[in-house]
C-alpha cells in the first residue's frame, strides 16, 4: 500500500517536472493574436529561449506542484469512496459504468479543489507574450506567484481564482473517468489472462 501510494504522488510529479516545458509551449502557441507572434514551434521555443532564458520553460512550475500532491490524492481516495458508496447503494453489476462514472466523479472533486494552483500556472505560463495577449482584452503581467495570488485576489476578488472552472471540470469528467475506465479494464483483461494460464499449467 506505501509503495502504491508513493507511485501515485511522486510519478505524477516526475512527469510535471519534465513535462511543464511542453505544456508551457503548448500554452504558447495558443496566443497567436494579430499581429501572429508565435508562427511555429520551432518560433515560441525560439522566442521564449531569447526572452526569458532557460528558466522561461519553467514558469510556473511552483503552483503545478503544489497541486499535485493534492490533486493526486484527493483523485484515487475520491476514486475509491464513490465506489464504495456505489456498492452500497446499487446492486452488484455494470463495472465498467461504475467505473467511468466514479472516476469522472473522481476528477471533477480533484479539480474544483485545485483548480485556484491550475489556474495561478496559467497566468504565469502566459506571461511575457503581451503583444501577443493584446488582441484578448486586458493583459496582465506578474512577477512571481506570491504576486500572482495577491493581485488576483485583490483585482478579482475570490471569484477570479475560478476563472474557467467549467470547461476544466468538463474536460476533467472526460479524461479522469476513462483513464479509470481504461485502467481497469486493461486490469480485469490481465488477472482473466493470468487465471487462464495457470489453469493450463494445473491441467499439464
Amino acid at each position: 500500500m506505501q509503495f502504491t501510494l508513493s507511485v501515485e504522488v511522486w510519478l505524477p510529479v516526475q512527469q510535471l517536472s519534465l513535462c511543464n516545458p511542453w505544456t508551457h509551449l503548448g500554452h504558447a502557441s495558443l496566443l497567436r493574436g494579430n499581429p501572429r507572434c508565435i508562427k511555429t514551434l520551432r518560433h515560441a521555443i525560439v522566442t521564449m529561449f531569447k526572452t526569458g532564458g532557460f528558466l522561461t520553460f519553467y514558469r510556473g512550475l511552483s503552483p503545478t506542484l503544489l497541486a499535485v500532491f493534492p490533486y493526486a490524492g484527493l483523485q484515487f481516495a475520491s476514486y475509491n469512496l464513490l465506489q464504495r458508496v456505489w456498492d452500497a447503494a446499487l446492486p452488484p453489476g455494470h463495472d465498467n459504468l461504475k467505473n467511468l462514472l466514479c472516476g469522472s466523479g473522481a476528477g471533477v472533486i480533484s479539480k474544483t479543489v485545485t483548480y485556484p494552483l491550475d489556474l495561478i500556472k496559467k497566468r504565469l505560463q502566459v506571461g511575457g507574450f503581451e503583444q501577443a495577449r493584446a488582441a484578448f482584452g486586458e493583459v496582465r503581467t506578474y512577477q512571481g506567484l506570491r504576486d500572482c495570488v495577491c493581485r488576483i485576489h485583490l483585482e478579482e476578488s475570490f471569484r477570479g481564482f475560478f476563472k474557467g472552472l467549467s470547461p476544466s471540470l468538463l474536460k476533467a469528467a472526460v479524461s479522469t473517468g476513462l483513464t479509470f475506465f481504461c485502467y481497469e479494464m486493461f486490469c480485469s483483461m490481465l488477472w482473466s489472462l493470468k487465471k487462464t494460464r495457470e489453469s493450463q499449467k494445473v491441467d499439464k
